[in-house]
């Protein structure tokens, strides 16, 4: 048995039976037309009945508030007498007020409806809703006026079912609507009917993850502890997987770690048993948003720095470099300064035999040999002189040499 209840006072709701037969686990809705159904739906007043190839149904009305029970049992049409093969009772709520509900939804977002409300992302248009539940059309000639509290101290009234709202502030709020119809129908003993409804929706706000910071050495070393800081620009609480391997990956699967945080941030603490190059994949996710990001780590062998290697080879090229440039700035220092030649003597102080004879001692000679005299003193003359050009001192090498300053 179904029903499109609860309705409103003086509304018209339809409930619905069909009979099925249990064949090996099947049921099997067989024709209503062959079994005979019998209804009690008092003190409410019957509209109509019908019945069709898989049901039977009535309509019936009610002008007071309350819950009301309807049953029914079904006997074999040949036999009304006989005794039921089956039987049910449902009920049917009648209220006073205007049935419906009203939803909020981010057309452009993930929200989630949830049992105890729904999630929302801030700074994001919001859409609200009424939808009422009137499925004999009662209000079709009503006039109808919505006043709605979106819950941050701010509120609006309009004529139309539906509304636009963004939050800016995370958090939870109550948002509320009262609706107001007015119904002008002369098939009714009142010339005007006026109906109520109040709706209640909670609604949780949340920032969406915009980022990930990651805080920490880029180097680590194996055999050693290696952590990091992790914060999260979103609204808590949030599912967190992290994974650290060779290449990134998506974390799709479920082999990363997974924690849940009521806080924005998380430290991660590995140890890393080889060297080499390694990427950290990190997924955070809301209930509304998910951010995957990335971080390469390179990971040294556990003894000598690589740093110690480096230093050496610096300090190498610097005093390579400073003695090139030294050696240049001497050079060209040098340059700049014009060349003098110097003759030194080469003096040799060694004994040496004397070669130079004594001249003969003056004596006269007779008349006739003064031409011969006049020739050998010429000749002494011209001995004389060359001796003078001779150096002093006999060397035993060159006489000179040459440097240049």
């Amino acid at each position: 048995m179904t029903s499109d209840g609860p309705i409103t006072s003086g509304a018209l709701a339809t409930v619905n039976a069909s009979l099925g037969i249990s064949n090996d686990g099947m049921i099997l809705i067989v024709d209503p037309r062959l079994y005979h159904f019998h209804w009690i739906y008092s003190p409410l007043l019957l509209s109509q009945r019908t019945e069709n190839d898989t049901s039977s149904a009535i309509t019936l009305r009610c002008n007071t508030p309350g819950t009301y029970q309807v049953s029914v049992w079904v006997t074999e049409r040949s036999c009304p007498s006989c005794e039921p093969i089956a039987r049910n009772t449902t009920e049917l709520q009648v209220t006073k007020d205007i049935v419906g509900y009203f939803t909020a939804i981010q057309p452009q977002a993930n929200g989630t409806s949830l049992e105890n409300g729904t999630f929302l992302a801030t700074n994001r248009t919001v859409k609200l809703q009424f939808f009422i539940q009137d499925p004999s059309y009662f209000f079709k000639s009503a006039e109808f006026s919505y006043t709605w509290n979106f819950g941050d101290r701010t509120t609006m009234r309009t004529t139309e079912p539906i509304i636009y709202h963004s939050y800016s502030i995370p958090g939870n709020y109550s948002a509320t609507l009262q609706v107001t119809a007015r119904l002008h129908n002369s098939h009714h003993e009142w010339p005007l009917l006026k109906k109520n409804g109040h709706f209640k929706d909670f609604l949780i706000l949340q920032d969406i993850i915009r980022n990930i910071t990651i805080a920490g050495p880029s180097e680590a070393n194996t055999g050693q502890n290696f952590s990091i800081s992790l914060q999260f620009f979103g609204s808590p609480p949030l599912a967190v997987c992290w994974l650290m391997k060779s290449d990134c990956v998506s974390l799709d699967g479920d082999e990363c770690h997974p924690v849940v945080i009521n806080e924005t941030t998380y430290n991660i603490t590995h140890v890393f048993k080889t060297a080499g190059r390694y990427c950290l994949s990190i997924k955070a996710q809301n209930k509304i948003s998910m951010l995957v990001t990335h971080d390469s780590i390179t990971v040294n062998s556990t003894g000598v720095h690589p740093l110690w290697f480096v230093l050496p080879c610096c300090a190498f090229i610097v005093i390579a470099v400073g003695f090139i440039f030294y050696t240049l700035f001497k050079i060209a220092n040098h340059n700049s300064h014009p060349k003098s030649m110097v003759e030194v003597a080469d003096f040799d102080f060694s004994p040496v035999t004397d070669k130079y004879e004594r001249l003969p001692e003056y004596k006269e000679s007779p008349a006739g040999t003064c031409c011969t005299y006049c020739r050998n003193d010429r000749a002494e003359e011209e001995s004389e002189e060359e001796a003078e050009t001779r150096p002093l001192l006999h060397t035993l090498s060159s006489s000179t040499r040459s440097y240049t300053m």
